[in-house]
């Protein structure tokens, strides 16, 4: 028994597609709606088995890898409340209406008296690399099924993109004074121009001259604080070296420390060079080719004017 088959899914269908696939089922086959319809009621049977698997994170997970759902007879045969003569739906109609609400009948409740948690909601919130980082307060507008809300959101120092964070209660209000929903805050990180995260460590690229690398420079580069930081940048320094910043990086906001900023070296190949440039290049050129002698007083010569033309 395929249970992405039965629900007209595919592998790796979400939670959410796979409510909606058993609610178009179950609003079909289940036997309130088609009375003694063997058939209809043998596909409501399926379809609710395969449900209770995939909705599972648990259980859709070793399906998903043994394809199987007999996992020590934890579900009594797959299909709780199943009786030998029949569906029975004793147990299941609480779990059914949590999920979907009041779908049987043409929305006829099936306890119109009984209290109702509130949905949960997601807000999607973009969030600048420098929010993200140190934190931030936000007010941000949602629309509940019965109002408009307006709420101050305080971001932690730290979260990552696609970190949700939970606000209990700020969902969707509960039926027949029921608790309400919770509000899920998605964190989107925004493209930042210098710097990429990778959990909390930041890299960056870090272009250099020619004559800098050759030569060896103290430069300066930014952090995400806006400061300015030092390194040296040794003799002969080649393009894609790794220079690393402890501590420059994120705060965890898991706590265990603060990350690192790892800057690679980039090294800029001049343009748009005069002629008296170009000879000077090719020169040089030649003579690093040529010379077998590292250090010989004229090849120095060509070094110092090299370096001085650089400046």
């Amino acid at each position: 028994m395929d249970y992405y088959e039965i629900l007209g899914l595919s592998k790796g269908a979400s939670s959410d597609e796979i409510k909606k696939a058993f609610k178009k089922k179950a609003m079909k086959f289940h036997p309130d709606r088609t009375g003694n319809d063997k058939t209809a009621e043998t596909k409501f049977k399926e379809a609710k088995e395969a449900y209770d698997v995939l909705s599972d994170p648990q259980k859709k997970s070793m399906y998903d890898q043994y394809g199987t759902a007999d996992f020590g007879g934890g579900f009594g045969g797959g299909f709780g409340g199943r009786s030998q003569g029949g569906f029975n739906t004793s147990g299941f109609e609480d779990v059914f209406e949590d999920i979907f609400g009041d779908i049987f009948g043409g929305g006829r409740a099936r306890n119109p008296n009984r209290a109702y948690k509130g949905a949960d909601l997601e807000y999607q919130m973009q969030l600048t690399l420098e929010e993200a980082a140190f934190g931030i307060d936000k007010v941000i507008k949602f629309r509940t099924k019965n109002e408009d809300k307006e709420i101050s959101v305080s971001i932690p120092a730290g979260v990552d993109n696609g970190d949700r964070i939970r606000l209990s209660g700020k969902g969707e209000p509960g039926i027949n004074q029921g608790p309400s929903g919770d509000l899920f805050i998605r964190v989107v990180l925004e493209k930042h121009s210098i710097f990429e995260r990778d959990g909390n460590n930041l890299y960056c690229n870090v272009p250099i001259s020619f004559a800098e690398a050759a030569f060896g420079a103290e430069i300066e580069i930014p952090t995400l604080a806006s400061s300015m930081v030092s390194i040296n940048i040794p003799v002969g320094t080649q393009t894609g070296r790794l220079f690393r910043l402890k501590g420059k990086g994120i705060k965890s906001v898991r706590g265990g420390g603060v990350g690192d900023l790892i800057c690679s070296v980039q090294i800029e190949t001049p343009v748009n060079l005069s002629n008296e440039q170009k000879d000077l290049l090719l020169r040089f050129d030649d003579k690093l080719k040529n010379s077998k002698k590292k250090h010989s007083p004229k090849s120095e010569s060509w070094l110092g004017g090299l370096k001085n033309f650089f400046k």
